[in-house]
């Protein structure tokens, strides 16, 4: 099959057809990804015979089939945005950068912002500025206009998440989100998904912690870290042959030596994001925000803890054999054998969160539990900021 050229007449220039690039322009324009890509493959499908077309005759081609599928607005949206220049510039104080209706719908996810509701905001200022005839635009303009735009055309209550969100992000004040739970309750999912979601790249696993402290420290130290958190025990005095020592309940006191082995780090971690005003997702079956130093911390960072629950036995159980058979045999047959001491580690966990008023989501579908958690984070974080409609310099 011959290589598709696209000819740019007003300039004579002739570069390859390439699908990412058009899947690209199609997301500027406002298109989910999913369908930005549908899009693109079919236009490729339908010149797969063609050796040459212009750019022109290539945007006509895209335009007809966005209005076939997705309606006039979005064949609209398409074309009001200049190709082979970069559209409207934002300007900021370190550079000038093309305005995108993908990376501001992200933007306004941030916020905790619904993902549709972000897209159709997006899809309005984009409009909003083709309307006005803006070619650039300051970004302490482009905030108002944003603003304007949700509280007009969205709901008010994004548009007032958008101005709270606005004024954290421009105090400077680190935000710290610890994410506890027993192993299979869906910690690093949702972790990752806030990371992306909330645009925070420091993200810590106490698991690795854990590994770097083994690492350095002799078994002896430390007997109860060569251990998972639910086989801690193993490593306290009078445990022998696999028999529990004879104590009161003896999975929470080994998994508690786990905890105080590992606190120093844990705080260390904190005070380290706090000192470098940097956001931190913090996640494991060792955050245990009842058990660490965190009041002290409030002034200097918005610290936010929640615990991640399976309130149900047998998916709790299910859970942790798709995770075994992930990993290995032996890792299933561990969690099938340990699924009461998994389970009792859990319900300590959560009754001390409940006793200290922190937060319990169950964690049944990752979209629900990600928009829990972030609806929890933007309403702590608007108290602290409130937002004021009549106060625009949150704009600024």
């Amino acid at each position: 099959m011959s290589k598709l050229v696209v000819l740019k007449e007003s300039v004579g220039d002739r570069t390859p057809f390439l699908r990412g690039i058009l899947v690209q322009s199609l997301v500027n324009a406002g298109l989910a990804f999913d369908d930005a890509y549908d899009l693109a493959q079919t236009v490729k499908n339908q010149l797969q015979d063609t050796t040459e077309i212009t750019s022109a005759k290539l945007r006509g081609r895209v335009a007809k089939l966005l209005e076939e599928r997705y309606g006039s607005e979005k064949r609209t949206l398409y074309e009001a945005r200049p190709h082979g220049n970069p559209g409207i510039l934002v300007h900021t104080p370190t550079r000038s950068v093309p305005f995108s209706i993908g990376v501001l719908a992200h933007s306004l996810e941030t916020c905790a912002i619904p993902p549709d509701i972000a897209m159709q905001g997006a899809r309005t200022v984009f409009a909003n500025l083709i309307k006005t005839g803006h070619r650039e635009i300051d970004h302490k303009a482009l905030r108002r206009v944003i603003y304007r735009c949700l509280h007009g055309h969205c709901s008010r209550e994004a548009a007032e998440r958008y101005l709270s969100w606005r004024r954290f992000e421009n105090s400077g004040i680190p935000l710290i989100i610890l994410i506890g739970g027993i192993t299979g309750s869906g910690k690093s999912t949702i972790s990752s998904d806030l990371a992306y979601r909330l645009d925070i790249s420091r993200h810590q696993s106490t698991d690795m912690m854990r590994e770097i402290i083994r690492s350095y420290l002799s078994p002896q130290m430390l007997p109860t870290l060569k251990y998972s958190s639910f086989e801690a025990w193993r490593g306290l005095p009078g445990a022998v042959d696999g028999t529990a020592p004879a104590i009161k309940n003896p999975v929470i006191t080994g998994f508690l030596s786990q905890f105080a082995a590992m606190k120093l780090a844990l705080e260390a971690t904190i005070n380290s994001s706090i000192k470098e005003r940097q956001h931190l997702i913090l996640e494991g079956v060792h955050v245990v925000p009842t058990e660490l130093n965190l009041e002290t911390k409030q002034g200097e960072a918005i610290i936010i803890p929640f615990m991640l629950a399976c309130m149900k036995k047998e998916s709790l159980h299910k859970q942790l054999m798709r995770r075994g058979r992930e990993k290995n045999s032996q890792q299933t047959s561990r969690y099938q054998e340990n699924l009461d001491d998994i389970w009792d580690l859990q319900s300590w966990l959560l009754d001390e969160a409940d006793k200290a008023g922190i937060t319990i989501i169950e964690n049944w579908y990752i979209e629900d539990t990600v928009r829990a958690a972030l609806d929890l984070v933007i309403g702590v974080v608007m108290k602290h900021f409130p937002s004021d409609p009549d106060d625009e310099s949150y704009l600024h």
